[in-house]
């Protein structure tokens, strides 16, 4: 059997590797939650995997097309190959962090003839298994553009360069880990890891554009494989591609060589670094408190008239964003992928005022606009996992209505959160469009639509805020289907525009209408969401 003696030839022992490898697989797809959507429900658990499974595909017909729009074998490849390892990161930083990194390995292996080749066998399996499938959905689509561009032997190219790509990211983000526990404390590398997710975050953001951009920009210039090998990994796998269609070039050789080799590295470094010793060590620091500052005094809201619900809501947002270091990055990226989209946004000249530029014509505003209704929900997302997510226990005991919790999570969301945003927004359209009643006008509509997508993300999705255990591959498809849909809706924007800011009536018209909608939606919501959250149970 080829697969016994590659596992063998590893060092590791087959039969061990085999069970470890089943159990942890079974473990992790038990409740069919890998790779999936949150949507809080706990039927048709197999149609949100097949959903999730539709939106990496999507990605991956982009990707496809982008590969294919660039002309040149090796420059597609590239692009393809960088935005397929991105993602692969992306998902790694976000959704398998305990696949790599878990204290409790030790404490259950530990007393089992487990050496430490064959743990680290089973842990890079396991990794492998998830990126794999995220390979096939992000890179299949481009194994058909580049047969039916460059011909068969591309297409066949392809499948050992994806391959290689995901290996490598796959290893590379386990060296990353393996390297960092040796500086950083565990507690204290989720902060750093979730700075290095900001950074992907944006780049998977502002990858439509960028790749956009990065194809009319290779497509004018004279530009030779070796000049990016030296410094591009996809590069390097993309060598291959030449190799395969019979270019039997210099720089194509070294691409290849020099991914192959930096496969070995990663492989032999990896294996030294994850090993039952690193596990003993990581449970060890785990165990080891770090002095903490002391906590500030609780405060409460004392505002008249707000409802209990809200009040309640909104201590909660407040004291998970001081503590929960996830939370507090993910409202925290709203700014730095503001600022990434206005300066592509700008880089022509100021924004375009739509009351001026009706419609389409004041197009280079979609990706504001898209960011503006993107990260909202990508907070109201993220609101509803947590690490203590037992803590959500109150919630499920105290007689307390939960459909009215879950409506004001999203206005928690829109007053803490889309208010300052919005606010952020009338500073930058002020500046670029030299008139504040347009500004502070275009400004507030965008918030209160940014208000609307969140309680319509509620109406699709009820969940109890931060009640829902950390799943893997759940938030990497939350976030690509939140990027589709926001950017269907940024797309459709400007016809809505179109008609309410021809005149001062249509604009008044408007507003009175998303102010009705604003006070109107919420409480539909809260009725319509009423049975199935009575149905919701305690995850703990």
């Amino acid at each position: 059997m080829i697969l016994r003696r590659a596992i063998e030839a590893l060092g590791a022992d087959y039969g061990q590797w085999r069970v470890l490898t089943r159990v942890m697989l079974r473990n992790d797809l038990r409740s069919v939650s890998s790779l999936q959507l949150d949507t809080g429900e706990k039927k048709g658990g197999n149609s949100r995997v097949w959903l999730t499974f539709l939106l990496y595909g999507a990605f991956g017909l982009w990707v496809a097309i982008m590969a294919s729009a660039v002309p040149g074998l090796f420059l597609g490849g590239t692009i393809a190959l960088s935005a397929a390892g991105v993602m692969i990161a992306m998902a790694i930083l976000v959704d398998f962090q305990t696949v790599v990194v878990s204290p409790d390995d030790y404490h259950i292996l530990a007393p089992q003839p487990v050496s430490s080749t064959t743990y680290f066998v089973v842990k890079v399996t396991n990794v492998l298994v998830y990126t794999g499938i995220m390979g096939i959905l992000l890179g299949g689509p481009t194994t058909l553009s580049l047969g039916l561009r460059h011909g068969a032997l591309a297409a066949l190219g392809w499948l050992p360069a994806l391959a290689g790509m995901v290996v490598w990211t796959t290893l590379a983000m386990i060296l990353l880990y393996t390297t960092l526990l040796q500086f950083v404390h565990p507690r204290r590398l989720r902060l750093t890891l979730s700075y290095l997710q900001i950074i992907l975050m944006m780049a998977v953001m502002g990858a439509p554009i960028f790749m956009t951009e990065l194809t009319d920009l290779l497509g004018q210039a004279d530009f030779e494989p070796t000049t990016a090998m030296l410094f591009v990994p996809s590069a390097w796998f993309a060598g291959v591609l030449s190799l395969a269609t019979g270019d039997w070039n210099l720089g194509g050789g070294i691409g290849a060589l020099a991914g192959a080799g930096s496969l070995g590295v990663f492989l032999l470094y990896c294996r030294h670094g994850l090993s039952m010793s690193y596990s003993e060590r990581l449970g060890t620091m785990m165990a080891t408190t770090e002095a903490r500052r002391p906590r500030d005094r609780p405060r409460r809201l004392g505002w008249p008239g707000i409802p209990p619900e809200l009040r309640v809501v909104s201590t909660l947002v407040r004291g998970q964003f001081r503590h929960d270091m996830n939370f507090r990055l993910s409202v925290l990226s709203i700014i730095p992928v503001t600022i990434f989209y206005l300066l592509f946004a700008t880089r022509d000249g100021p924004l375009p005022d739509p009351f001026v530029q009706l419609g389409f014509s004041a197009g280079s505003l979609w990706m504001i606009h898209f960011a503006a209704l993107a990260m909202p929900v990508a907070v109201v997302d993220s609101l509803f996992r947590s690490e203590s997510y037992r803590a959500a226990w109150v919630f499920f005991a105290a007689p307390v209505d939960r459909a009215k919790l879950v409506v004001n999570a999203g206005i928690s969301v829109a007053v803490f959160f889309v208010a300052p945003y919005a606010v952020l927004l009338a500073g930058i359209f002020l500046w670029s469009f030299g008139n504040a009643v347009h500004a502070l006008l275009h400004a507030v509509v965008l918030g209160v639509f940014a208000h609307l997508a969140l309680q319509l993300r509620l109406l699709a999705s009820p969940l109890l805020p931060f009640s829902e255990p950390p799943r893997k591959g759940s938030a990497m498809g939350n976030l690509m289907g939140m990027i589709l849909i926001s950017m269907m809706i940024a797309v459709f924007l400007p016809l809505i525009f179109r008609v309410g800011y021809a005149n001062e009536a249509l604009t008044a018209v408007l507003m009175g209408t998303l102010v009705v909608l604003a006070v109107l939606l919420p409480r539909a919501v809260e009725r319509s969401i009423r049975p199935r959250v009575q149905r919701l149970e305690f995850a703990g």
